[in-house]
């Protein structure tokens, strides 16, 4: 694989990531999620991106990941419910279109708050 193939599925994980991300903050109003990627943190691996939720880190190797985006949002997705208090979450006002799958994250961890 060329360094110009590894960096375009780098690329695509990034943006991936940040999909999965700005869905949350779009919909809840809740515990931060930060991502940053190698290009803007010199500590992480080359071509990798970490996402911290609370004391809880996950580091994506991009290149585990080309031409995987579905399994990658889902993995994302999956370990962000996971590691996201969404307890302390509450729904975004005034939303224009909630995510359905953080709403319903979000409802099966605040079944009183429905």
């Amino acid at each position: 694989m060329s360094d110009l193939d590894l960096y375009f599925a780098h690329q695509k994980a990034v943006q991936v990531i940040h999909g999965v991300t700005i869905r949350y903050r779009l919909a809840l109003i809740g515990p931060s999620v930060i991502v940053l990627h190698s290009e803007l943190d010199p500590t992480l691996p080359e071509r990798s991106i970490r996402i911290t939720a609370g004391d809880a880190e996950l580091i994506i190797d991009s290149a585990s990941w080309i031409d995987r985006r579905e399994a990658l949002k889902a993995h994302v997705l999956v370990w962000m419910i996971e590691h996201i208090d969404l307890g302390a979450a509450r729904p975004r006002p005034g939303a224009r279109r909630y995510d359905t799958v953080w709403m319903s994250a979000w409802q099966e961890a605040n079944p009183s708050r429905r």
